[in-house]
């Protein structure tokens, strides 16, 4: 059974565009550096259209187990341009709204 690694946050009003262009930063960084993601069986994200907290974000990471799941995130943290994404990440979002937690396939 696989587990999955969700995040949900939303990405500060103003920094919108700058986010962007982030996301289409790690896609080029995740399709140049397929080893880095090896074991990641997904990854996804989502933005929020109707109910709830419009704008906001879930993104999802799937792997095998919570072990893999570390192990994708140490190989990917060993690149520099991903710790730079990691980084500015952090300063687009609003901290308040973010949330992690590992959901477990039941069926």
């Amino acid at each position: 059974m696989n587990i999955v690694f969700v995040l949900t946050y939303v990405v500060k009003y103003e920094r919108r565009t700058e986010f962007q262009i982030l996301v289409k930063r790690f896609l080029k960084f995740k399709k140049e550096n397929p080893k880095a993601f090896e074991g990641l069986k997904s990854w996804r994200l989502f933005q929020q259209e109707y109910g709830g907290v419009a704008g906001s974000y879930v993104e999802t990471w799937e792997c095998k187990s919570l072990e893999e799941l570390d192990n994708v995130n140490a190989r990917m943290m060993k690149h520099k341009e991903m710790i730079e994404i990691h980084t500015e990440f952090h300063k687009l979002i609003d901290h308040t709204t973010l949330t992690e937690s590992i959901w477990n396939t039941v069926a």
